[in-house]
């Protein structure tokens, strides 16, 4: 399953932040971090951070930084008000991106 197929999805509800966590939960040590990442949708990561790749850092620490480069070049800023405002990418887009960026990092999915 993909990310962006969880993202505000009846069944789930998930903001972009817990999208991506869900669908890399087998990287978090905490069995809880969906629902810790129910606060970290719109805006309300640290920083103005964008959750999804808020989220796409905390599941791959040690590569936080690449991750934050690739999704800088992919969507154009890291945060929310940036993406939404500025440069006016749709969250679905984000996580699907921070969502790929994963995948082609971890080659798990």
């Amino acid at each position: 399953m993909k990310a962006v197929d969880t993202f505000h999805n009846p069944q789930f509800k998930h903001n972009c932040a817990q999208a991506v966590a869900y669908c890399w939960k087998d990287c978090f040590a905490e069995q809880d971090i969906v629902e810790r990442l129910a606060i970290m949708g719109g805006g309300r990561a640290p920083e103005g951070k964008c959750g999804a790749l808020y989220a796409a850092q905390l599941a791959c620490p040690e590569k936080a930084e690449e991750i934050g480069e690739r999704f800088i070049n992919e969507i154009g800023a890291i945060t929310c008000r940036e993406i939404k405002g500025a440069v006016k990418v749709p969250c679905t887009k984000c996580v699907d991106v921070a969502d790929q960026i994963l995948c082609q990092l971890l080659k798990s999915k």
